[in-house]
């Protein structure tokens, strides 16, 4: 029999984290969060320009995805957050995370006319690995105290620069994206998802080369508009 449960007084603390869960609203805002969310208000308007036919549109709005993602990580360490709002970055992180670099691109290409059997296959295999991957990434960041040097496994924010980068070439506006160079992508791109290989953290002069060589595929994907 299970014993009753404990009254809770009703003068114990809200669960709140520096003063910014307040309100009639769930979840902190704070910085790294509104990038976060940012992030993924780009990978949505990727898959609706891609279901209105629009694939130079969706492509840069995956790399803006990738952007902002690169970027929250970046503002969180240096932002005073509570524990609390370091936890709930890691998961609000990793559910856009899948959206943005699991989910997005699938719907792009798939928008694009990659429908066969295999692509298919290739498709949900680059689902799932990303998903292992997410979901290995927060066991390390929820058990290590200190900050991580490297990444076990390509990261899924770097499919906001290669899908993007390959569909370029892949693509004419007349015939549209070519299929084959996509398909082979896929399935590398899924297989060093969960690769156990050490990949070095972006630092330094990457969050300046980062954001020129997104100006720069802006620049050459708006050409196709």
């Amino acid at each position: 029999m299970n014993s009753p449960p404990k009254k809770v007084s009703s003068d114990a603390p809200e669960a709140t984290a520096s003063g910014r869960e307040s309100g009639i609203f769930i979840g902190y805002l704070n910085l790294p969060a509104v990038l976060t969310l940012s992030g993924l208000v780009c990978a949505c308007l990727a898959v609706v320009f891609a279901v209105k036919g629009s694939v130079p549109l969706a492509a840069i709005c995956l790399i803006y995805a990738g952007i902002f993602d690169l970027f929250d990580g970046m503002v969180a360490r240096k932002c005073n957050l509570s524990e609390a709002e370091k936890e709930y970055g890691i998961y609000i992180d990793t559910v856009a995370d899948m959206v943005n670099f699991g989910a997005a691109p699938i719907f792009v290409l798939m928008n694009s006319g990659m429908t066969a059997p295999v692509e298919i296959a290739a498709m949900l295999l680059f689902t799932c690995c990303a998903g292992t991957r997410l979901a290995y990434f927060n066991t390390l960041a929820t058990s290590n105290t200190e900050p991580m040097r490297y990444f076990i496994g390509l990261p899924v924010t770097y499919a906001a620069l290669i899908f993007p980068v390959v569909m370029l070439f892949a693509f004419t506006p007349e015939e549209g994206l070519a299929r084959v160079p996509l398909l082979i992508t896929l399935v590398i791109v899924a297989v060093l998802f969960v690769l156990r290989v050490r990949i070095p953290k972006p630092r330094g002069v990457f969050y300046i080369i980062f954001p020129v060589l997104a100006l720069a595929m802006t620049y050459l994907w708006w050409e196709h508009i």
